[in-house]
């Protein structure tokens, strides 16, 4: 749970811009770990299967009632060659991503067998 969720603006109207632009910005600082990073750390390369596990990822948090825009966020990475997408992730977006990759993967299925 983010610090935003503890703001309450004392307007009765639609918080200013700038409360929002904050909220955001706090919102935003929570979500530390990039797709890419995750990827590489894992020694993948198949950017398709790690989209796969955040969308289950993603789907866990909807069954859940877990806002998933706190955890789950479209961003766009400029690379050498070219503009890449990838997902800025907080700690639970990146635990739950982790979890359901694949399990064949040897590094996967290690963290899954340690949380047994």
């Amino acid at each position: 749970m983010t610090i935003c969720n503890n703001l309450i603006p004392y307007e009765l109207d639609q918080p200013s811009r700038v409360i929002l632009e904050f909220m955001e910005a706090v919102d935003a600082f929570e979500l530390r770990y990039l797709s890419c990073d995750l990827l590489e750390n894992l020694e993948m390369s198949d950017e398709h299967l790690l989209d796969s596990a955040i969308e289950r990822a993603f789907n866990v948090c909807v069954a859940l009632s877990i806002p998933t825009r706190q955890h789950f966020r479209r961003v766009f990475i400029i690379k050498q060659n070219g503009i890449h997408q990838g997902w800025k992730l907080s700690a639970l977006g990146c635990y739950l991503t982790i979890l359901n990759e694949d399990p064949s993967h040897p590094m996967v299925a290690q963290f899954q067998a340690f949380l047994f």
